[in-house]
């Protein structure tokens, strides 16, 4: 009685891992479609730009002065304004390489903060699709690409219709294969 039941289970258990399904979505296509990552998109890109014109206005300012003291310094300078240009310039440089990092790191922060109730949504999605869809495994083409994972689309349901209809969004439509 128990080979018996031995051997039912170990015919039984491949048959349960071929029945397990798999899905795949495209994260890009979600995300591109959601109307508050464009808005927060919008917004970045604003502080972006914020952010380069503050740089490029040191910048300019730090030209000027180097082009000033330039002109300015002779032979006939006395050695310590020399050596105060030079610190002048020096401390101007190091301004700007500071906001430079301040600002990335500010940027930084603002994306995740404007980014991660849209990826939050994205996930609450893809796990009520996969619990509904009893889905082992939901995975993102595009990360699953970069990784070098190979997804079989033949044996995988794309379900990135399924996923932007839990968050309410419709698919763009298809773009018409160009003319030859």
């Amino acid at each position: 009685m128990f080979k018996k039941l031995l051997l039912t289970l170990l015919v039984a258990a491949p048959l349960s891992l071929c029945a397990q399904k798999f899905a795949h979505f495209d994260y890009t296509l979600v995300v591109q479609s959601m109307p508050e990552a464009k808005t927060a998109q919008n917004e970045l890109e604003a502080l972006y730009k914020q952010y380069q014109t503050e740089l490029e206005n040191m910048q300019k300012e730090l030209q000027t002065k180097m082009e000033k003291y330039q002109k300015e310094d002779t032979e006939a300078t006395p050695a310590n304004i020399r050596e105060r240009h030079q610190q002048e310039l020096q401390e101007m440089y190091q301004r700007l390489q500071q906001a430079q990092q301040d600002n990335a790191d500010n940027f930084q922060k603002e994306q995740q903060k404007k980014m991660q109730p849209v990826t939050q949504k994205i996930v609450d999605a893809v796990n009520a699709v996969a619990k509904e869809g009893s889905y082992v495994y939901i995975v993102d083409m595009n990360a699953a690409q970069g990784a070098g994972i190979i997804i079989n689309e033949s044996i995988s349901s794309d379900v990135t219709s399924a996923v932007m209809a839990k968050l309410g969004i419709s698919a763009p439509a298809a773009k018409p294969a160009p003319a030859q």
